[in-house]
């Protein structure tokens, strides 16, 4: 079983990705990156490209296998190459890149067949289909014929987006009926969510996506679940030191802006923490690295201090 951090727009920037690799995960997906964007050079897209960590895989999108060709061939520090055939955004579908693929299985096959021509391993990640036409395997066959080496399939419509409940009977589906490895998507929240997956379908590779927004420890603990049959939640000390750290490394990397990117994962990380609701409308309105560092100095020596029987006895407001 091979536990993965599922690509996310907007969220698998080099910061999150190798903070989840220091916290259990085995592999780490960037953001869907343009092919386009790629062989234009443009400077954004450029600087969604990971360093050397060979744990690193690189999510391309697009739908032009000549262009696929050119966008491999400026890659060099990723494992392999990972084509989106999943998002299911219009903005995306619309120009037949991502889950558009699903409808032209051919053409998928081409892509693939384009980028293994540029000496990488491929895989590819898919849906169960629109809902007219719930074609996964298919789609998959497709892309075992290509020359892809795992086919990772997330367990829902097109239509669907994120909502309702994600299906993991086509993952199974696809394991009894592909030579190649299966990955399986969609609704893997916690630890449990990992075992049961893999226990149910026998997928080879995991892919954590929402559950890891504000819970990077859910690599280390579905390992531990995996090998000793429970797990051990952080200490406050350690949530702490890892929602600082966090920051420091999205500030690193994108500047002053790291502030309002940090702003998606800093809600997710003080869930279900007392006093957190008022915590967390300061810190949306804060734009400066040492107020917010401080603010959370405060917050949790006040919230360690409590679990110790300290002498704010329970009350943790300002």
């Amino acid at each position: 079983m091979i536990i993965v951090l599922s690509p996310m727009a907007g969220v698998t920037d080099n910061s999150f990705r190798k903070l989840c690799l220091s916290m259990g995960a085995d592999l780490a997906f960037t953001e869907m990156i343009s092919i386009n964007g790629l062989v234009r050079k443009n400077r954004k897209t450029l600087l969604m490209l990971p360093d050397s960590d060979e744990r690193s895989i690189v999510q391309l999108f697009g739908r032009d296998p000549s262009i696929f060709y050119k966008a491999a061939l400026m890659l060099k520090d990723t494992p392999w190459i990972d084509i989106n055939a999943a998002c299911p955004i219009w903005k995306v579908t619309r120009h037949g890149y991502g889950s558009s693929l699903m409808r032209e299985p051919l053409l998928l096959r081409q892509i693939i067949q384009s980028v293994r021509n540029a000496g990488f391993k491929v895989s590819v990640k898919i849906r169960i289909g629109w809902e007219d036409q719930r074609n996964f395997l298919d789609v998959a066959k497709a892309a075992e014929d290509g020359g892809a080496f795992l086919v990772t399939i997330h367990g829902r419509t097109v239509e669907q987006l994120y909502s309702g409940k994600a299906d993991w009977e086509p993952a199974r589906i696809l394991k009894e009926n592909l030579k190649i490895s299966v990955g399986i998507s969609g609704d893997i929240f916690t630890p449990y969510d990992v075992i049961r997956a893999y226990k149910e379908t026998g997928a080879d590779y995991i892919f954590v996506a929402r559950g890891s927004i504000g819970n990077p420890w859910i690599f280390r603990q579905s390992k531990e679940l995996y090998e000793n049959g429970h797990f051990e939640e952080p200490s406050l000390e350690e949530k702490k030191e890892t929602i600082k750290k966090h920051l420091e490394m999205e500030i690193s990397e994108h500047g002053i802006r790291g502030i309002m990117i940090f702003r998606k994962f800093i809600v997710r990380y003080l869930k279900n923490l007392p006093g957190s609701h008022d915590l967390k409308e300061r810190i949306m309105k804060i734009e400066n690295e040492k107020e917010l560092d401080d603010l959370l100095d405060s917050y949790f020596s006040k919230l360690i201090s409590c679990e110790q029987g300290g002498v704010e006895g329970g009350n943790i407001k300002s």
